[in-house]
C-alpha cells in the first residue's frame, strides 16, 4: 500500500468496527449529551483503552463537522492507506494459505450509494479485493465510509487500468466472469476457486472491450417486462452464490 489520506468517520457502527479493528485514529469528537447511547459508550471504552485522544464537545459542534449526516454524537478522524497494487494484493492472497483470490471489477458505476451498498455486501461474503479504474471517483469517502458501514476502508481496493489488471488476474489463474444479461445463468456457471466478477455501469453496464475479455458471462434470469436488477442488488446476488458454491459446490 501507498498513498495515505485523512477521512473523517460519522457512522457509529463504522466507528465501532474499525477501532476494534485497531484502525490508526488521530482523535475522535464525542457529543457530552452522547453517553447514553449504548454504541457511543462502547466506542469510547475501546478508544480509551487504546489511548485514542477524545475531546468532548457540544452537540451543536459536532453537526457542524459533519459532511454527509445531519445529526451524530461521535465523530472521528482516521488515516487510511487504503490503496493497492493488485500484484501485491495477489501475493498477499497467496501467501496467507486459507484465502483465494475473490474480486469485484467496478466498471464506470456511478451512484455512491450503489458503490457503497455492494462494498459492504462483498465485504460481507468474502470478497478480498475491488478494483476500479483510476479515473473513477475516489471509492474511499467519507460518505461511501458511511453508508458501507467501515467497508469501503476494510476491503482492499486497487485503482488500475481494467484492460491491464484483467491480463494480470488471467496470469495468475484468476477467472474473469462478466456479469451480463446475454450470459448463461448464474446458478449454471461454475465460480468455484479464484474468480473476479465484473459489474457494469448502471446505464449501460460493461463496456464491450472489457465484456469481450470476460473468461464466462453470467446472468440473473427476470420475469417478463424488468430489465435488470439494481447493480448493488445484483452484486449482492453473485457474491453470496460464489459463497454458496464455495460451501456447497456446484
Amino acid at each position: 500500500m501507498a498513498k495515505s489520506k485523512f477521512v473523517q468517520i460519522e457512522s457509529k457502527n463504522a466507528l465501532l468496527e474499525l477501532l476494534k479493528e485497531g484502525r490508526d485514529f488521530e482523535r475522535l469528537y464525542v457529543a457530552t449529551s452522547a453517553f447514553k447511547d449504548p454504541i457511543t459508550k462502547e466506542i469510547v471504552e475501546v478508544a480509551a483503552a487504546r489511548k485514542i485522544p477524545m475531546l468532548r464537545v457540544s452537540k451543536k459542534i459536532i453537526n457542524r463537522r459533519l459532511r454527509t449526516s445531519t445529526s451524530e454524537s461521535v465523530i472521528g478522524y482516521m488515516y487510511s492507506q487504503n490503496d493497492w497494487n493488485l500484484e501485491e494484493l495477489l501475493n498477499h492472497l497467496t501467501a496467507d494459505g486459507n484465502k483465494q483470490p475473490f474480486f469485484l471489477i467496478l466498471d464506470e458505476l456511478k451512484y455512491t450509494q450503489n458503490i457503497a451498498a455492494i462494498m459492504r455486501s462483498a465485504f460481507a461474503a468474502g470478497v478480498n479485493g475491488i478494483i476500479v479504474n483510476p479515473q473513477e471517483k475516489g471509492l474511499v469517502t467519507n460518505e461511501t465510509i458511511r453508508i458501507s458501514e467501515g467497508a469501503a476502508e476494510r476491503i482492499p481496493l486497487v485503482e488500475m487500468s481494467l484492460f491491464a489488471a484483467i491480463k494480470i488476474l488471467k496470469d495468475n489463474a484468476v477467472k474473469v466472469v462478466g456479469v451480463h444479461m446475454q450470459g448463461d445463468h448464474y446458478f449454471d456457471v461454475d465460480l468455484r476457486g479464484p474468480v473476479a466478477l465484473m459489474l457494469g455501469a448502471e446505464d449501460t453496464g460493461i463496456s464491450s472491450g472489457l465484456l469481450e475479455r470476460c473468461d464466462v458471462l453470467a446472468s440473473i434470469p427476470m420475469r417478463e417486462g424488468i430489465g435488470s436488477l439494481n447493480v448493488s442488488a445484483t452484486g449482492a446476488v453473485m457474491v453470496y452464490e460464489k459463497l454458496r458454491q464455495e460451501l456447497k459446490g456446484f
